[in-house]
């Protein structure tokens, strides 16, 4: 029942929507693979560093996640991935419970602490790491038996399946450091001759040595371009975990509960979250195996309880169900697998296809995985998560955040033409700095919906676009209100925009901003109309006059709706709106006559309608 309860649980946290970004570049090596053959080398994915060494070892997943997704799209991947999950928390549980943890304890350990690492439980190479760490675990405790040599081996497969397989190797030799502590030489000797071996195996990749290179890149990335996985573990961001392994190591550190050779393998772990967050799922399971034998001894008499047993499978079904019952209340989905695309710019993407920009367009970090998948070979990123695919420098650039001046503005538009960036779709750009970086002069706002916002150079070859979809905006940053869109109330020097077209969108993006009528809007409005007549689009001048012009007679402002009426059925004489609010404004000014023969007019235009029966009323009155 421990063991159902636990597999149910850790199924309830894994079955979902895909949303993870990098699922996207490993199906695009994946398929790489099964049409070339070829295991990458470069960063072919990039238009802005194409010939950069490309020395990820994972080209094993990536194969295998193309293949799947042949087979069954993202709803086989989902599946497959939590296959791969409760394969961990399985081989997990079994261990535990051979060093002789109770089922009931194990469950309570094991199933909070897969809860606590859940947005680790994802569609990505990591998985297979914590898969990796528990079959070396499980070596170590048979190292009496001279099984742990099978570590080599593993770790050789877990290298083609992701880098973290160098935590087999530091695995064995924290447990080996323990041995000796532990008075236990010849099992040391055994375990620290395993681990420099299995160090050996993790060059038995494609890579070869490049692995070395490729885990040292990401040891200060985070000092180059701040990704969340590898920031330092907080508090604020972290607390379940902080508190899971807070307690696991309380346990730890009780005397002669647990061995250093069982201790020094979680230390090492914990070490490793505190650095990056990004290892924080494989310092749960290696310090849930660890404290669990003397916790279990704590628990002993829980274990024994047939009413605990049962409150624990319950409390594990109702976090799995309860969520999903709660969702399908509200008309979502009981069980929803396949893509979440809601996290995804694709109006962004479909407008950037349909006029030609994804050719030379920056993007952001975050947006690139699904950019590459989606338009390789046809187009390239500017850039995506791979990280060691692109130099430190080029890195170091896109985690710069001085870009406030005006100066900074005009180094990050040298950047972006040395190189050769055309146009840019940035996403979610609500929180996004670089949003701030387009110095409206060489850039042109052309998208601007959502989330998501598109640029274009002010090339030539652009000038139709500009001039058919520029939007008068730029954008400001800060740490306390984000990104910040700032109205533009003249057209740049270079903008094929013309003036009255210009005051005219800046009252559509001021309409908008301000979320319906406001005084900025109007005076954008007005301004636009104060052109020529011919200037705007004829039906914009026609709604754009009527409406206004029902705006100051409804304000009482009936001499200045007047020209702004006539103007309007000058589009269109037979308009019975403007026709009647034009009768009105005649009424305001006490100019009868002529409201009565607007109202004779709007009687003939709607007759046999409720208007048309009113305006014969009125005009009727009048004589």
């Amino acid at each position: 029942m421990a063991l159902a309860g636990l597999l149910v649980l850790v199924a309830g946290l894994c079955l979902g929507p895909v949303e993870e970004s990098d699922l996207f570049f490993r199906l695009a090596a994946g398929e790489q693979f099964l049409r070339t053959g070829h295991v990458l080398h470069r960063n072919l994915f990039s238009f802005t560093f194409p010939d950069a060494a490309y020395l990820d070892p994972a080209w094993l997943f990536d194969v295998a996640a193309a293949g799947l997704f042949r087979v069954g799209g993202f709803v086989g991947i989902a599946l497959a991935k939590t296959a791969v999950v409760l394969l961990v928390a399985f081989a997990a549980y079994r261990l535990c419970r051979r060093r002789g943890a109770s089922d009931v304890a194990t469950a309570l350990v094991l199933g909070p602490g897969f809860w606590c690492v859940r947005e680790r439980l994802v569609e990505r190479p990591h998985i297979f790491s914590l898969l990796g760490e528990v079959a070396v675990l499980r070596l170590i405790a048979d190292v009496d038996r001279r099984r742990v040599w099978l570590v080599i081996p593993i770790v050789a497969l877990w290298a083609n399946l992701h880098a973290g397989a160098f935590l087999g190797p530091l695995l064995v030799f924290s447990a080996s450091v323990g041995a000796f502590l532990d008075g236990e030489r010849p099992r040391g000797r055994r375990l620290l001759v395993a681990a420099s071996i299995s160090t050996a195996a993790l060059l038995a990749t494609p890579v070869g040595v490049g692995i070395v290179r490729y885990l040292s890149f990401h040891v200060g990335i985070f000092d180059l371009h701040p990704v969340d996985e590898f920031r330092a573990l907080t508090w604020r961001s972290d607390a379940p975990f902080v508190l899971f392994a807070t307690g696991a190591l309380l346990v730890l550190a009780i005397p002669r509960r647990t061995a250093w050779q069982e201790r020094f393998p979680a230390l090492g772990l914990v070490s490793l979250a505190l650095w990056h967050v990004r290892f924080s799922a494989d310092a749960m399971v290696v310090l849930a195996i660890a404290a669990l034998p003397a916790l279990s001894a704590i628990l002993d008499r829980l274990a024994k309880a047939r009413l605990a047993r049962a409150l624990l499978v319950v409390a594990f079904f109702a976090a799995a169900f309860a969520p999903r019952i709660a969702e399908s209340s509200r008309g979502g989905r009981f069980l929803a697998l396949g893509l979440d695309a809601s996290t995804l710019p694709l109006d962004a993407i479909r407008f950037v296809e349909e006029h030609g920009l994804r050719e030379r367009m920056y993007n952001d970090f975050e947006t690139g995985a699904y950019l590459l998948w989606q338009g390789y070979p046809r187009y390239r990123v500017f850039v995506d998560p791979r990280l060691p695919a692109y130099p430190a420098a080029f890195h170091r650039l896109l985690g710069r955040t001085d870009f406030h001046t005006e100066f900074g503005r005009e180094e990050w538009t040298r950047a972006m033409a040395g190189l050769g960036v055309e146009s840019a779709l940035l996403d979610y750009a609500g929180i996004n700095r670089r949003v701030a970086f387009w110095d409206p002069e060489t850039w042109a706002l052309v998208f601007r919906a959502k989330d998501s916002r598109v640029f274009v150079r002010r090339l030539s070859k652009w000038k139709d676009l500009i001039a058919r979809f520029e939007i008068p905006a730029t954008f400001d940053f800060s740490v306390e209100n984000g990104a910040v869109t700032l109205p533009l109330r003249n057209p740049p020097a270079t903008s094929p925009v013309p003036t009255c077209e210009w005051q005219l969108r800046l009252g559509d993006l001021l309409f908008d901003l301000d979320s319906g009528k406001s005084d900025r809007a109007l005076g954008a409005y007005r301004a636009a109309l104060a052109a020529d007549s011919g200037c705007l689009a004829r039906q914009r001048e026609l709604s754009l006059t009527s409406w206004i012009g029902s705006l100051d007679v409804a304000a009482g402002r009936f001499a200045q709706a007047l020209p702004l009426l006539d103007r309007a059925l000058a589009v269109t004489p037979d308009d019975t709106a403007v026709l009647t609010n034009r009768a009105l404004a005649f009424e305001g000014l006490g100019r009868s006559s002529e409201a009565h023969e607007v109202w004779a007019r709007l009687a003939v235009l709607a007759a046999g309608t409720e208007l048309g029966k009113r305006a014969a009323e009125r005009a009727g009155a009048g004589h």
